[in-house]
């Protein structure tokens, strides 16, 4: 039986039971890793798993950052220089790519100490992740602030793709299950993917 959860009930809950709630309330998403380094070339690494699909022409994604109580190293790095990489998480990178959440300060690169490898592309300054079945390079285009929760939402265009063709089917849609993408949901619960089905375009 449905029960009626309102915003009395939202005020009564326990901090960390409220925040468990709310961050798992919309369901499963795919995690990337976005990598930067700063203009002096220290790179840094940190997992999200708020992605948003703006379009493909130009092709655009937009990423929430949360509000600049504490440093934010990656929002910082790619102000600074332009550019960022976003990388995949799949289910065997889970351990390293979740670890990268921890506080470390700014002189220590999460590539080293959660133990992944940092790799780079001709004329770009942001690291990818070698072990990353797909590195998209991007480019900061726009930063919004979102008033609600003082949020930043940034976006940015997609300038290249790093990944092995054979990940891609022949109508252009990428294969998540082959790739082993993991799903999270909250900050802490994985998934592994499994494709159920191929729907055809819908019309009246």
């Amino acid at each position: 039986m449905k029960t009626f959860i309102n915003q009395a009930d939202f005020e009564k809950m326990e901090r960390f039971y409220r925040v468990s709630f709310f961050n798992t309330l919309s369901g499963i998403r795919s995690p990337f890793l976005i990598g930067t380094a700063n203009g002096q070339g220290q790179t840094n690494l940190a997992i999200f798993n708020s992605l948003v699909h703006i379009g493909a022409n130009p092709p655009a994604l937009g990423i929430v950052f949360r509000p600049s109580t504490i440093p934010r190293h990656s929002l910082e790095n790619l102000i600074e220089t332009g550019v960022y990489t976003l990388n995949l998480v799949t289910t065997p990178m889970i351990d390293s790519a979740h670890q990268t959440s921890a506080k470390y300060d700014r002189e220590i690169s999460e590539f080293s100490a959660v133990g992944l490898n940092p790799i780079y592309y001709e004329d770009f300054h942001a690291p990818g992740v070698e072990e990353s079945p797909l590195t998209l390079l991007m480019k900061f285009r726009e930063k919004h602030h979102i008033a609600i929760n003082d949020t930043v939402f940034v976006v940015g265009e997609i300038l290249g793709v790093s990944t092995d063709k054979t990940f891609i089917d022949d109508n252009g849609s990428f294969l998540h299950q082959k790739m082993q993408t993991a799903l999270v949901s909250g900050l802490d619960d994985y998934y592994q993917s499994k494709k159920m089905v191929t729907k055809a375009y819908a019309r009246p």
